[in-house]
């Protein structure tokens, strides 16, 4: 434990905990009322359960903050229930299960470098980069004329998440993607 959080510190990625249980913030927002206190309402994630609930906070309410622990770790690969990585100091592997995962998997690449977060011995989620280059393993090519709608098409990266792509894109290239939103930035 790190102490107390006002409310309104709730940002997204603050982990607190609140009545027995450690939530992730997914989402924040401060809402303002006419004459009364101001309201803080945040989409968490439950560490234990992995639920995704509202909650609502008075903007004076404080909750107690949780320090997670960052390690730096390898992705290995993956299989249909387990992710399976490789911890950066003392080698030893260990596997998160997809679900605690499950948007972050879509960027994930063997032999990629990511931070893992942990809370006492458990593995809660992992952390990667905002931005990542990925390669574009199969998209239609693109047709002359075929710009009447957007010049857009959709691509399939090498880890199987279908994005869209500009028409000059082609199989084989390497595309950076935000990973925040999963939508294409520029061509590597």
């Amino acid at each position: 434990m790190a102490g107390d959080l006002h409310s309104t510190q709730l940002k997204k990625g603050a982990v607190f905990k609140d009545s027995k249980n450690v939530y992730i913030v997914l989402d924040y927002k401060h809402i303002k009322k006419g004459r009364g206190l101001a309201v803080v309402r945040v989409k968490v994630k439950d560490v234990e359960g992995g639920s995704i609930i509202e909650k609502t906070f008075s903007s004076n309410e404080k909750v107690a903050s949780v320090t997670l622990v960052h390690k730096s770790a390898q992705y290995l690969y993956s299989d249909a229930e387990f992710c399976y990585f490789m911890d950066g100091k003392d080698y030893s592997q260990f596997q998160v299960e997809k679900a605690n995962i499950d948007w972050q998997k879509n960027f994930l690449v063997e032999g990629g470098k990511i931070d893992v977060l942990w809370l006492g011995e458990k593995v809660v989620g992992v952390e990667i980069p905002k931005k990542v280059s990925l390669k574009i393993k199969y998209t239609e090519p693109a047709v002359a004329g075929n710009t009447v709608g957007s010049a857009y098409k959709e691509a399939e990266l090498e880890t199987d998440f279908k994005i869209q792509v500009p028409l000059f894109i082609k199989i084989g290239d390497v595309v950076q993607i935000n990973t925040e939103r999963g939508t294409y930035c520029s061509k590597d």
